[in-house]
């Protein structure tokens, strides 16, 4: 082997462990959650976890189907304790799917596991950002599972053609959105149900859907943190 072709192999050999150094240094440092006392159980709602999932169960339950979240991609799943603790406030059951390398398009068929270990209850599928498109490719592949889908900045991939789906499907997006692709959003809608209904929140921007800071390239938003996650729940109690 020539010289310049063992030093190319080298320089190659550099730029391609940086890069993979790269990716591990943000896969490892994921958006975490601020405010740690959403985690906490109160006389409403009892929050556990274990090595899957953190589920917010509320002491006097409603009817309603319960609702599976899939965190969005580089974001922890206890980020969205505040929003699962005030469905669960509300009656409303709500499990949140922990993801490997916080990725769920890593894991993106993980509702399986929690609909056969509490299988006596309907279940929604939600998901933010990438947790909310791999929650539409769950719902794609499983429509007889699930009672309906709930997306938040997100939209199904050209993959998963959701028209024929028969459940309930709601979408929020917000209004200061910096991260979300408003063109391929747009391109989406024609991959939805007819039965979708869209909420948009005026104020709200991406990273607010959790509790974990503002996400780089997002606008700040208009309105406070609780107030967007208010309005979530508020259309989701609504809807189903």
């Amino acid at each position: 082997m020539k010289k310049w072709q063992k030093i190319s192999l080298v320089t190659l050999g550099i730029v391609v462990s940086v890069a993979a150094a790269a990716c591990l240094f943000l896969i490892a440092t994921p958006y975490k959650l601020m405010n740690q006392e959403s985690m906490e159980s109160t006389d409403k709602v009892t929050v556990t976890e274990n090595s899957g999932w953190i589920s917010f169960f509320p002491f006097e339950e409603k009817e309603e189907a319960g609702i599976i979240f899939y965190p969005g991609g580089r974001v922890e799943a206890a980020a969205y304790a505040p929003l699962g603790k005030m469905m669960a406030e509300q009656g409303v059951p709500f499990i949140i799917a922990k993801m490997p390398l916080h990725l769920a398009v890593l894991n993106w068929d993980k509702a399986d596991k929690i609909i056969k270990k509490y299988e006596d209850r309907e279940w929604i599928v939600a998901g933010h950002s990438l947790g909310g498109a791999m929650a539409a490719k769950y719902v794609k592949n499983n429509p007889d599972k699930v009672a309906g889908l709930i997306l938040m900045a997100a939209y199904p991939s050209e993959d998963d053609d959701l028209t024929s789906f028969k459940g309930e499907v709601i979408t929020f997006e917000a209004q200061l959105d910096g991260v979300i692709d408003e063109e391929k959003l747009t391109k989406a809608d024609s991959r939805l149900p007819s039965q979708t209904y869209t909420f948009i929140l005026q104020g709200g921007n991406h990273s607010q859907f959790g509790d974990y800071g503002l996400q780089k390239g997002d606008n700040e938003a208009g309105i406070p943190k609780e107030e967007q996650w208010k309005r979530i729940v508020q259309g989701i109690v609504r809807s189903f």
